[in-house]
């Protein structure tokens, strides 16, 4: 049966709280049940999704140097028909990544555009992309002090990112940008907003150790799949799969 207000407040009491201390026993109680969703999130298998469903409105996090070149080489091996609309993320300060998510996706365009079984509706979704800038968190060389600030707003502009766009999945692939993403993506989930998988493609450049940015969503469970491109390294995060040279 369900318990009534006079059941519940009757269970306070039993417990010893009085008026006086009521206030304080409904945050406990709204602190406990947030605690527990976060704990369930974070420790529930990844969502899922059917291996032939309908597209999946992806974000993908780019860095700069290696780290972009390493995603658009991950990216030409996904079919852009499953993932789209596809949605950038990019730091304000980063000048070349713009350049190579515009020239990648002239290209994904100029495919489909030549593809005989790509009719005008799909072509319309697979072709969709967009990008947003957003502050980066702390720049090479950056004092400690100042980053704290600069992570928050590079928080802020991370989460709302993610809260309007409603992404089915998220892959990055280390660079710095990617921890307040993820962090909008799990709360995300937390808040039942979306249901966004996480996927981080550990750098090939990382042979024994993983990045710090690996480091913190290995540790933290933000992501919901973590690949990594060399079997020694795999044997020392257990939880994370090795995938072979993939990009």
């Amino acid at each position: 049966t369900t318990m009534g207000w006079t059941e519940v407040v009757e269970a306070a009491g039993s417990l010893g709280v009085t008026p006086e201390t009521t206030p304080h026993f409904l945050v406990a109680v709204i602190v406990a049940i947030f605690a527990l969703r976060v704990l369930h999130v974070a420790f529930a298998p990844p969502p899922r999704r059917p291996l032939h469903g309908p597209p999946l409105r992806t974000t993908i996090v780019l860095g700069s140097g290696g780290h972009t070149a390493e995603m658009f080489a991950l990216l030409r091996a996904l079919s852009p028909r499953r993932y789209a609309p596809r949605h950038y993320i990019i730091a304000d300060t980063d000048t070349t990544s713009l350049v190579k998510a515009e020239a990648h996706e002239a290209a994904v365009g100029e495919s489909l555009a030549d593809a005989s079984d790509v009719d005008d509706d799909e072509l319309a979704t697979a072709s969709e992309y967009a990008v947003t800038r957003i502050p980066r968190a702390r720049e090479v060389g950056q004092g400690w002090v100042h980053s704290f600030f600069t992570t928050m707003r590079a928080m802020f502009s991370a989460f709302r990112a993610v809260f309007a766009e409603k992404p089915d999945a998220v892959l990055c692939n280390g660079p710095g940008t990617c921890v307040p993403v993820v962090a909008g993506a799990f709360a995300a989930r937390v808040i039942a907003v979306a249901t966004p998988a996480v996927v981080y493609v550990e750098s090939a450049a990382r042979t024994k150790t993983m990045s710090l940015t690996g480091r913190i969503l290995y540790a933290t469970r933000l992501a919901d799949e973590v690949f990594v491109q060399w079997e020694g390294l795999a044997r020392r995060y257990p939880r994370a799969k090795y995938a072979g040279r993939v990009c």
